[in-house]
């Protein structure tokens, strides 16, 4: 008998010495503003009921173990929101802080729908024209684009015209390198010294005993009609024939007949 009443008195205070609390607020899901006149439960035994008028509950726990808070919020007598959370309460005391996000109650989709309408949203999720705040972001966004489109086509374009540009430098030295490879009309590869001139080396003789016998190369260059490659080649089979001298002068050469 004793001992059974040792008992007793032993589960009474260790059931006595733990005491938790476990609180907090409910939230609106998509304002995140807390939810006034909401019905917070909890499962205790006996089971503890809450009006949380401004959106906040407490409740007072003696007995560790698992408990499940439920909460909900009734508008024109019709369940709108809900909220169901687990809390597992170990040995000792403590103050817990459980907060309720109130999401749409399953089976109340038209409740969900309105929210998206308060939200400014359509059923289908997008923007309703008439926020000048959503009209705004769209318009800065497509300007946006369009500057990187006019950035990037610029771009093109001056790459276009550099490409342009070095294409064509390297075709004017590509022909000057075929026309110093060609060999002179009138002459035939393998030639030696004292064959007959090139009608090209001719005519450049010719023009030299016209003016005294004497030119500089860029004076007989320009008298001849064809390019710088191809006079020097001139000049160079003139000496080779021994009909010309070359001499240096400045930066220049002056061309003497012999």
């Amino acid at each position: 008998m004793k001992s059974g009443a040792l008992l007793l008195l032993l589960f009474l205070f260790a059931d006595q010495a733990f005491a938790a609390t476990i609180s907090g607020t409910a939230f609106e899901w998509y304002t995140l503003e807390p939810l006034q006149n909401i019905i917070v439960e909890i499962n205790t035994t006996p089971k503890q009921t809450d009006v949380a008028i401004e959106g906040t509950y407490s409740f007072s726990i003696s007995t560790p173990g698992n408990y499940t808070l439920t909460a909900q919020f009734f508008e024109n007598n019709k369940l709108k929101y809900e909220a169901i959370e687990t809390i597992t309460l170990e040995s000792g005391d403590g103050n817990f802080v459980v907060d309720l996000i109130m999401l749409p109650a399953l089976g109340e989709d038209e409740f969900l729908f309105e929210d998206f309408n308060e939200l400014g949203l359509d059923f289908d999720g997008t923007q309703t024209p008439n926020d000048s705040g959503f009209l705004k972001a769209i318009t800065a966004g497509l300007a946006l684009v369009l500057i990187a489109l006019a950035l990037f086509f610029a771009g093109a374009r001056i790459r276009r015209k550099k490409i342009t540009e070095t294409k064509t430098v390297k075709e004017s030295e590509m022909a000057v390198g075929s026309d110093s490879e060609k060999p002179i009309s009138g002459r035939q590869p393998g030639k030696e010294a004292g064959d007959a001139l090139s009608s090209e080396a001719t005519e450049a003789l010719e023009v030299l005993k016209r003016y005294g016998g004497r030119l500089t190369q860029l004076e007989l260059r320009e008298k001849l009609p064809y390019g710088e490659a191809k006079a020097s080649l001139v000049v160079a089979e003139l000496e080779h024939a021994g009909k010309v001298k070359k001499f240096k002068k400045g930066r220049g050469n002056i061309i003497i007949v012999k």
